[in-house]
């Protein structure tokens, strides 16, 4: 068992000191004086088994061969910051792209943002900040091992990682306020209008859904992490919008766990049930003649909620109605963005498609990191016309044509008037104040009136679609 410290032992002392006083029972001075005399003979004795053992160890320890290893010592001529990455850059954009999963003008952006924290002042020439990024960004981007990134860049296994550790933190803490918009009645009015526009799912304000991320096991964790497709993970939740950005994103829920477990406790999750999400207020629809909330859309893991739409359950004979069966698809079709958004995500970050050997703490901001990162690129991309967009360019994700069934192509065919035009109804149709009703069945019955809206407004291909 470890022995107290000082600080403890004299905190002890005076505590016991103090409540033999508050009793009436205090030290007398010959007590008090055997007692200091007892503890620092204890200590002492602590300090001489220490020094012992210091001696010990040091007979032991080898003398070092060199203080930097000769395949380092020449990084400022064959390092890849040095000699690889400046012909990409002024020679060959595209490759530059490749190599790191960014554009020359966002990562000098992201450099400019990140600068100011990554950059370390010492009495020995220390690795610039651009390399540090640079060291990061492959290292995401390729998912290759950091003894690998080691022998390409000329720096040790311990400096490689501790760089990526502080980078991803640093990536995460300053683009969060960039990329992820404050969330008002305004913004869901938006992202309603979007999904209603380019989905057909009008009331819909986001997509929520959990991914597995997977790494090797973690020390001493048990089987905390072990997930039911026999890997060790970390579960992303996010909440995605109809043009495939993370409104939210949270990691650090472990792998066993299931998606309204991890839901229920996160960050997200508890504004939800608090209701502190800042939804507008219910909207009146005129041609059902009722009330309808904003809803967030899920599949059949989340519990069915007032603004939360999950999937109908099938019967004992696993049918559906035709009326539930049209739903179901209507919501697949529109949840179908956050899935999108996931495979976007590890098809540019490669090392969410590896099972990376990391500490819990880089495994969290690498999750949070390529979040930000992923905001980052659509952000930028949405002033650029289509056929030059890197990212995501036409056909990297799902699209439909006009009848309904799904086309790789025109993937963000968003009219920005449309959403205009949906925007200002919602905004007159709200009804402020509207109570909000406890009956422990409306969520069902809110769930009803959507497949009643979409008998109403049919979409001209949604019954010529196999259920």
């Amino acid at each position: 068992m470890a022995r107290p410290s000082i600080t403890k032992v004299i905190k002890y002392y005076c505590l016991l000191e103090a409540e033999l006083e508050r009793q009436g029972y205090p030290f007398t001075e010959p007590e008090r004086g055997s007692i200091k005399r007892i503890i620092a003979y204890n200590l002492l004795k602590r300090f001489r088994a220490h020094a012992r053992e210091h001696a010990r160890l040091a007979r032991r320890r080898k003398p070092r061969r060199w203080h930097v290893r000769p395949i380092f010592q020449s990084r400022e001529t064959f390092g890849a910051w040095f000699s690889l990455v400046p012909v990409m850059r002024e020679l060959d954009p595209d490759e530059f792209y490749r190599f790191f999963r960014m554009t020359v003008n966002c990562f000098d952006c992201l450099l400019e943002k990140v600068e100011p924290f990554i950059t370390k002042r010492s009495n020995r020439k220390s690795v610039s900040a651009g390399e540090r990024l640079a060291i990061t960004l492959r290292y995401l981007a390729s998912g290759d091992s950091q003894s690998s990134l080691s022998y390409l860049f000329r720096l040790s296994n311990q400096a490689i990682s501790k760089i990526v550790t502080e980078t991803t933190s640093v990536i995460w803490y300053a683009l969060k306020p960039i990329v992820f918009e404050e969330i008002n009645e305004d913004f869901w009015r938006r992202k309603a209008a979007e999904f209603e526009a380019m989905w057909q799912f009008p009331m819909c304000v986001g997509a929520i859904d959990g991914k597995h991320c997977s790494f090797q096991k973690f020390p001493m964790r048990g089987s905390e992490f072990y997930n039911y497709k026999g890997t060790n993970s970390i579960i992303l939740f996010a909440v995605a919008d109809a043009q495939y950005k993370f409104i939210v994103a949270d990691a650090g829920a472990k792998g066993r766990e299931g998606d309204s477990g991890v839901f229920d406790r996160s960050t997200f999750g508890e504004l939800f049930y608090n209701h502190r999400l800042h939804l507008p207020s219910l909207v009146h629809n005129e041609k059902l003649d009722c009330l309808l909330p904003y809803v967030f859309l899920g599949d059949g893991a989340f519990p069915l909620d007032e603004h939360l739409m999950t999937p109908f359950e099938p019967n004992e004979r696993d049918e559906l109605t035709g009326n539930q069966a049209l739903f179901n698809y209507r919501l697949s079709r529109a949840r179908r963005v956050v899935e999108n958004a996931f495979g976007i995500l590890s098809a540019r970050v490669r090392i969410l498609r590896r099972t990376a050997i990391v500490s819990e703490t880089l495994a969290c901001n690498i999750i949070l990191s390529t979040c930000a990162l992923h905001n980052l690129h659509l952000m930028r991309e949405e002033s650029i016309p289509p056929k030059q967009r890197l990212y995501l360019p036409p056909g990297f994700s799902d699209t439909y044509k006009s009848n309904g069934h799904m086309k790789p192509g025109r993937w963000r065919n968003k009219v920005p008037h449309l959403e205009k035009t949906i925007f200002m109804k919602l905004v007159r149709q709200e009804i402020p104040g509207a109570a909000r009703n406890k009956n422990p069945h409306y969520p069902s019955l809110v769930r009803e009136d959507f497949v009643e809206l979409f008998l109403a407004q049919p979409v001209p291909w949604q019954w010529g679609e196999p259920m």
